[in-house]
This record gives C-alpha cells, sequence and structure tokens, in this order.
C-alpha cells in the first residue's frame, strides 16, 4: 500500500492507549495512511526504586519494551508505520509529528476519568485537552473498551 496520508498515534501500552492503536490500525487501510507511533518516555518508564543499582539498565528495558509491545501489534498491519519515542510534553511532541508529516489526525486513548482525569484538565496535564486547545489538527479520541471489527488488525 502507498501511503496517501498519515495518522499520528499517542502510545503507552495503557489499555486505552492499546484501543487507539488497533483503532488507528484499522482506519490506516481504507485511510491509505502511514501510521507514525509516538512513545513520549514519562515516570512510568522508570523504574519504581530509584536507587536500584541497575536502575539504568531497567528504564532501558521499560522503554525498549514499549516499542517492543508496539512492533508486536503493527507488524501485520497492511500499513506502513514507523516508531518515535521521546521526552517531553506529549500534547506538544505528538503535536509536532503531526505537523511535521501533514498528518490527517492524531488518534490517542481517552482522557482518565475520576478525579485524576478531572485534576489532569484543571491542572492543563490532560493530552487531549491540550491538543484540542492547540487547534492544529483533528483529534481523534478512542475509549479503552472500542472493539475492532474480527480480522482489521491482529489480536
Amino acid at each position: 500500500m502507498t501511503p496517501q496520508s498519515c495518522l499520528v498515534v499517542g502510545w503507552d501500552r495503557h489499555p486505552d492507549s492499546l484501543a487507539a492503536a488497533r483503532f488507528a490500525a484499522a482506519l490506516a487501510v481504507p485511510l491509505r495512511a502511514h501510521i507514525h507511533i509516538v512513545h513520549i518516555v514519562d515516570l512510568d518508564d522508570e523504574p519504581i526504586d530509584p536507587d536500584a543499582p541497575d536502575w539504568e539498565e531497567q528504564y532501558r528495558a521499560n522503554v525498549t519494551a514499549e516499542a517492543v509491545t508496539a512492533r508486536a501489534l503493527l507488524d501485520d498491519v497492511p500499513a506502513s508505520w514507523t516508531y518515535h519515542s521521546g521526552h517531553g510534553s506529549p500534547a506538544d511532541l505528538l503535536a509536532q509529528v503531526a505537523d511535521r508529516y501533514g498528518a490527517l489526525m492524531v488518534v490517542v486513548g481517552s482522557p482518565r476519568s475520576g478525579l485524576m482525569g478531572y485534576l489532569d484538565s484543571v491542572l492543563g496535564q490532560s493530552v487531549a485537552h491540550r491538543l484540542i486547545g492547540a487547534r492544529r489538527v483533528p483529534l481523534l479520541l478512542v475509549p479503552a473498551d472500542t472493539q475492532v471489527g474480527d480480522g482489521d488488525v491482529p489480536e
């Protein structure tokens, strides 16, 4: 398949992110889109014990595991894809990749619910709210329980 457009997907192995990646993979074929998976390295990637003698090895293993999980999800998808990893604001990095490649849309998992979701929103930490505020590219929010049809993407 020769890509005619691209999709940018936020990635972090959480259920909502996994649903977003699967949904984007299902969209990529009919849209003839290249997928840019963007993993923002954050505290979830850091080992629990900052004083562990093998902290750096654990950290590298965690970051590598993110890429391996994305590869396992996308290797059998009949669309091309690229994996990006970086540090910084998730919303800013997603917007930068979307701008750089002229993305059709950014696909992310839906914001957290409950008190933590509210605090993220109020404190300006919600990726979805920040991307909406930027108004640079359309945003697709995918809830964690979204099911993609059988045969659309690998399980």
